[in-house]
Formats: structure tokens, C-alpha cells, sequence
């Protein structure tokens, strides 16, 4: 049971790498969306699991510059075609007061982003379309390289 997991994990992984691949080989920046459709958190692992998209944390903190920076100039100028492949939410990795479900647990955000490998913000997580952890990328990103 154990070797199917990692083989469904893997399998998870790779589809992940192929669909961001593909979003890159086919950037078109002049077809470009006004914002990405954010959701909360439950609600974006929900919406995976029913449509099975794999879902993009964006792990931001309050204080961070480079989150902001890429709320205000990264996001917004996603090309149609990436923003729309995933579910995309947040998560406040300095939320220590919040509740959550993970996993079928309750968390706060903090703790999830710690779950999620997350050690330094901004970050943007991959999961799969069943919230698991695929992988994720730490620090600011352009629009252009993501």
C-alpha cells in the first residue's frame, strides 16, 4: 500500500511539472487576466478535489515586501492560461489565531504553512487535486518566469 502511495505521489508530481511546462511553452502575455480567482482555503481544496486541478498556495506574511510586490504586479498580469489551470488561495503563514482544515485536522495557518514545508515567504506551494504536497518554490517571482 505504501509503494502505491509513492507511486500515486510521484504520478501527482509529475502531472504538476507537465501542466506548469506546458503553461510556460504556451505564454501568451497578451492574453493576460485582470486578477487570478482567489478562494479561501477549504473552499479552494473543495473546488481541486471536485474539479481535480491542482491547487497554488500563495504563502504570504503581512510584513513581507516581496509578497505585496507580487500581489500587486505578478498576479494581476498572470497569462489566462496559468491562472486558470489551478485553484489558487492564500495562506498568512503569520495567522496564528485562524482555524482551518487540513487533512481532515484542524490547524492554523501558521502550522499548515509549516506542514507545507514552507520556511520563508513569499512561496507558492503545488498540491494536488487531493491536497496533498507536490512541491513548492521559494521567493519573489516574475510574471514572466512563473
Amino acid at each position: 500500500m505504501k509503494a502505491i502511495k509513492q507511486i500515486f505521489r510521484f504520478g501527482s508530481f509529475m502531472m504538476a511539472i507537465i501542466i506548469l511546462m506546458m503553461s510556460l511553452f504556451t505564454l501568451d502575455l497578451s492574453a493576460q487576466t485582470d486578477s487570478v480567482e482567489w478562494h479561501p482555503f477549504e473552499k479552494a481544496i473543495q473546488i481541486a478535489e471536485k474539479n481535480q486541478q491542482f491547487l497554488l498556495v500563495d504563502v504570504w506574511a503581512p510584513w513581507c515586501g516581496w509578497c505585496k510586490k507580487m500581489q500587486k504586479e505578478v498576479y494581476p498580469n498572470l497569462p489566462i492560461n496559468l491562472s486558470n489551470q489551478f485553484i489558487w488561495t492564500r495562506l498568512n503563514r503569520d495567522d496564528h489565531e485562524s482555524n482551518i482544515q487540513f487533512n481532515s485536522q484542524t490547524f492554523t495557518p501558521f502550522r499548515v504553512a509549516q506542514k507545507l514545508n514552507v520556511q520563508s515567504v513569499p512561496a507558492l506551494v503545488v498540491l494536488s487535486p487531493q491536497g496533498e504536497y507536490l512541491f513548492h518554490i521559494s521567493g519573489f517571482i516574475e510574471t514572466q518566469k512563473l
